[in-house]
């Protein structure tokens, strides 16, 4: 086996413990609030399908669903899943939670008319970030929107927990038409990017 798919597999074992100990509680990210980013995008169009990469406990899956959203949510830590399906449960709404790993093909069927991630691929190593946005391009919709909130790096290379702009150009051929930068409880440099799918697909 090649030493960096060692290495991968490494990272995304401990990534994936280290997850699933933090659903024990309440990781500090799990606000249970959706954001007024999304709220926006959500009352500015009509229902559509929509997936929701590293979903955690299910807050957007569950804000989308009830306003109309057909709506698949995954993460790769199961006990943020089984929490996610019963708030779901408990809200009164039908959503389909998936347990998977984001860098890996997704066992969801296509396509989304909107792509949501809120912190997910930041956290990805570097080695792991092609299979997601491999994902992202074979799953969304032509003309369809992909929403991305993220730490932004430190330095010249991708981090752990942070991406550089200049990485959105490896989501071709999708297209950054937006961007709002922020902080994280005025601490560490944000943003959120939208990003997307020409409706019509040029020919190879």
């Amino acid at each position: 086996m090649f030493a960096w798919i060692r290495r991968l597999v490494r990272q995304l074992g401990m990534r994936r413990l280290f997850f699933d100990l933090w659903y024990l509680q309440r990781p500090p990210w799990d606000t249970g609030i959706s954001p007024p980013e999304l709220l926006a995008f959500l009352e500015e169009h009509p229902p559509g399908r929509a997936l929701d990469l590293g979903c955690g406990t299910g807050t957007n899956v569950i804000t989308m669903a009830q306003r109309g959203w057909d709506v698949v949510g995954v993460d790769f830590a199961r006990r943020a899943i089984r929490k996610a399906e019963r708030k779901a449960r408990e809200a009164g709404v039908s959503a389909c939670f998936r347990v998977a790993d984001v860098s890996q093909p997704l066992p969801v069927t296509g396509p989304f008319d909107l792509i949501l991630d809120m912190g997910c691929y930041h956290s990805l190593p570097p080695e792991a970030r092609r299979g997601y946005q491999e994902n992202v391009r074979r799953l969304l919709a032509p003309g369809g929107t992909y929403m991305l909130y993220a730490f932004l790096a430190n330095g010249s290379g991708p981090g752990p927990s942070g991406i550089r702009e200049e990485e959105l150009a490896d989501f071709a051929p999708l297209e950054l038409v937006r961007r709002q930068y922020g902080t994280e409880r005025g601490l560490r440099p944000s943003a959120w990017f939208v990003l997307r799918k020409p409706a019509v697909q040029e020919a190879p």
